[in-house]
């Protein structure tokens, strides 16, 4: 797959941004109230995170630029193995004691001063290294994250209120891009394999993705279709394969809801779960 360009990053920031602003001026009291598919949150804590998180965003940036990529003050990079997305729940809860259209005012002007600030950038600007709490990061592949924040919370958000909502066709190119660092910081070693165990990919469209992957149990590698026989065989399109590969989706459920075809051994396809969480 063909590396995604700046401008189409920059398009799909604003984008996500701007339909999740619309779609959360639409709904009531209740539903903000109401619970998401993420565990634990309300459609209310989401939003507050959003909100809250978009001005480090654009800080850290802003310092990239500058020459800094090394963790802002009171901050620190994560050890290796370590989830670090729950803290978010609480900051989130704390947040939205102010009223939801105030929420939802600063989720508006935080993204739009992100807007600001990367539609300053040059084209040096884009390679030059930022801080992330997972390790430094090229400014492009760290602002691809913001579109993994933006497309999977907004997806996260819509999914509690209609069980039949999609990711974006915009959003499908960078998250593609982010599968392989996600999946490894994603991976949780668990079940003892005597043998590996292989699924395949095979997605056609919109976007066309024909890997293996391979678990050992306490590590796992990728490559390209084979001859090797697989154990299992997931079927379906790449927004549903985002959200499989990003722990949103749970096989079993998946197949009844009609976004996930399975061939092969149903236990072990159950079992990518296992190693592959959300969170």
């Amino acid at each position: 797959m063909e590396s995604i360009s700046t401008n189409s990053i920059v398009e799909a920031v604003v984008s996500e941004a701007s339909s999740l602003k619309t779609y959360l001026g639409s709904l009531d009291a209740e539903i903000w109230a109401s619970d998401s598919t993420s565990d634990g949150w309300t459609i209310e804590d989401i939003v507050s995170h959003l909100s809250v998180s978009v001005g480090g965003w654009a800080s850290n940036i802003t310092r990239a630029i500058a020459g800094h990529s090394g963790p802002p003050e009171g901050q620190s990079f994560v050890p290796s193995g370590e989830r670090a997305s729950h803290p978010s729940g609480p900051s989130a809860r704390e947040f939205r004691q102010k009223s939801r259209a105030q929420i939802l005012d600063d989720f508006t002007s935080g993204h739009e001063h992100l807007k600001n600030v990367i539609g300053l950038l040059s084209e040096e600007d884009w390679a030059k290294p930022c801080f992330h709490r997972r390790g430094v990061l090229p400014v492009k592949s760290y602002l691809s994250i913001q579109i993994q924040e933006l497309a999977l919370h907004g997806w996260d958000i819509r999914r509690g209120v209609d069980s039949r909502a999609e990711l974006s066709l915009s959003s499908l190119p960078p998250l593609l891009e982010l599968v392989p660092r996600w999946i490894g910081t994603a991976f949780t070693p668990g079940l003892d394999l005597p043998v590996p165990v292989r699924y395949r990919f095979d997605i056609s469209t919109p976007l066309k993705v024909r890997t293996d992957l391979i678990v050992s149990g306490d590590t796992f590698n990728t490559e390209p279709h084979n001859a090797e026989a697989p154990d299992a065989i997931f079927r379906c399109d790449t927004g549903n394969y985002l959200l499989l590969m990003f722990g949103r989706l749970q096989v079993e459920q998946a197949i009844t809801d009609g976004r996930l075809m399975v061939e092969g051994s149903l236990e072990q396809a159950k079992n990518f779960n296992e190693w592959f969480k959300g969170f």
